[in-house]
């Protein structure tokens, strides 16, 4: 199949039996088929298009749904083997590289990683075009375009020493999850951007351990998921000044996600005591480095919502059951109050929770 193939509408509506909701269920290939990372948006800011990734073709590339009409049209024709993110996706996979991929919205196209290189497609006249050879790099990240859409900002590694490192992992974590924070620091990463204009690359900084998540907080400004020896958050500008971490641990636990919105950065905290899990759901104002946070009443896992605007607070919780949750009034506790939105599944019960979660969002 070439750029530009066309696909008729797959898209259905039903009633959620709970709430008595509408739901309406994009796609309906036999395959896979997700958003782009939640970090990164997957709808254009003049929410006129869908991108994400399908496997119906029997290889990962990118699509974009018109949520008009529900047209689909083929993206991208990547054929790069081995092509799914490691640790965190051990399904093999072929085409673009799994997870990876943004959402340019200021430019209206979309970046992706394909063998040694990178590509973008533009939405309306599927002009693709190369943008920066790896050479003997790997992008290793979910990555981010700055708000202006002039920078797009990614982590990379020495290819050969990953693959050494990732064949190494198992036999040096020997079944220890904790283990996981030593190996990351065995993997030396760099943080690096192209302009998307001129093409041009520069690296922002060098680092001794392994980071997976970039995101941009201003033009000039990125957030780093995980700090050196823990999860958290810090930030750097690109110039490869002015980091400094956010939200350190504390009696609250750490930072696990966390997603850049209008109003501030929302997040996760979980810590572990007397062996149970307690989350805390926050929002970090770096103008003023302060923070807020409230208790979930909930001992499972939980992923942060991501709305752009910032204007509703919502997750995710996997635990006694699996649930999609508002907080009405955060930061007030005298009027905050939770509400189910949809009771969900529970995860898969032949697969570890890492490797099946919900990462919900907003258009």
């Amino acid at each position: 199949m070439s750029i530009g193939t066309q696909y008729p509408p797959e898209w259905t509506t039903s009633r959620d039996t709970l709430t008595g909701r509408t739901i309406r269920q994009y796609t309906a290939s036999p395959a896979h088929s997700y958003p782009l990372y939640y970090f990164t948006p997957s709808i254009t800011p003049e929410n006129d298009l869908l991108v994400f990734h399908s496997e119906r073709e029997g290889t990962v590339q990118l699509y974009c749904m018109d949520l008009a009409s529900g047209d689909i049209t083929l993206l991208t024709n990547g054929r790069t083997p081995d092509s799914n993110w490691k640790i965190w996706s051990p399904r093999p996979t072929t085409g673009n590289y799994d997870h990876l991929s943004v959402l340019n919205g200021p430019r209206r196209e979309v970046s992706y990683f394909q063998g040694n290189e990178i590509r973008t497609t533009h939405l309306d006249t599927l002009e693709n075009r190369h943008l920066h050879t790896l050479g003997d790099r790997l992008c290793i990240s979910q990555n981010s375009a700055s708000p202006d859409g002039r920078h797009l900002a990614f982590v990379h590694v020495n290819r050969d020493n990953y693959a050494d490192a990732i064949g190494e992992r198992d036999r040096f974590m020997q079944g220890n999850w904790e283990r996981h924070y030593d190996w990351r620091k065995t993997v030396a990463s760099t943080i690096g951007v192209v302009d998307c204009t001129t093409e041009s690359y520069r690296d922002v900084l060098a680092l001794d351990f392994h980071v997976h998540h970039v995101i941009f907080v201003d033009n000039e400004t990125l957030l780093i998921n995980h700090a050196r020896d823990t999860p958290g958050m810090w930030i750097v500008r690109l110039d490869g000044t002015g980091v400094r971490t956010l939200r350190p641990v504390d009696e609250h636990g750490w930072v696990v996600h966390q997603v850049v919105t209008a109003r501030g950065i929302f997040y996760e905290a979980v810590a572990h005591k007397g062996g149970e899990h307690h989350s805390w759901f926050g929002c970090y104002q770096t103008q003023t480095d302060t923070f807020s946070e409230t208790e979930l009443p909930f001992s499972g896992y939980v992923h942060t919502g991501f709305d752009p605007l910032g204007e509703t607070t919502f997750f995710e919780h996997h635990g006694d059951s699996h649930q999609l949750v508002r907080i009405h009034d955060f930061g007030d506790p005298e009027k905050q109050s939770l509400e189910i939105l949809r009771t969900m599944p529970p995860y898969p019960a032949d697969q570890p929770g890492q490797y099946c979660h919900a990462h919900p969002f907003m258009t």
